[in-house]
């Protein structure tokens, strides 16, 4: 692997690395009042490290892109569809961490599916 690109490797991992962590801090400090919930804003950002780590492994920057975006556009997603329900106690919860789960899982396999899509239409080019 050339010098440049080791370099443009560790970038994007670096990036998003950061990316990941800012939007970390918006979801659980600044937008704390929404939701109320302190841990599965790390939960969610633990999740997003490892598919992160996995991009970086593969060299999938659509991924890392997507790993981002699919935290920060999943936690608004999860927030404006969130829904209180009634729990089997008896008591009011809001699925809003669902939406976000479910979100976030979709937007990452879309950057996966996107970066195999792309491999494969290269590889064709090739032969």
């Amino acid at each position: 692997m050339k010098s440049s690109n080791k370099k443009a490797r560790v970038f994007w991992v670096v990036g998003a690395v950061i990316a990941l962590l800012l939007s970390f801090l918006l979801c659980r400090f600044v937008f704390f009042e929404f939701h109320g919930n302190k841990q599965w804003p790390v939960i969610m950002l633990v999740i997003g490290l490892v598919a992160a780590g996995n991009a970086a492994v593969f060299n999938s920057k659509i991924m890392m892109v997507c790993t981002v975006a699919g935290y920060l556009g999943g936690f608004f997603i999860g927030i404006l569809q969130g829904v209180d329900v009634v729990d089997p106690g008896g008591g009011v919860i809001n699925d809003w961490w669902v939406k976000w789960t479910i979100s976030f899982f979709a937007i990452v396999a879309f950057g996966v599916i996107s970066e195999l899509i792309g491999k494969i239409i290269i590889v064709e080019r090739r032969s």
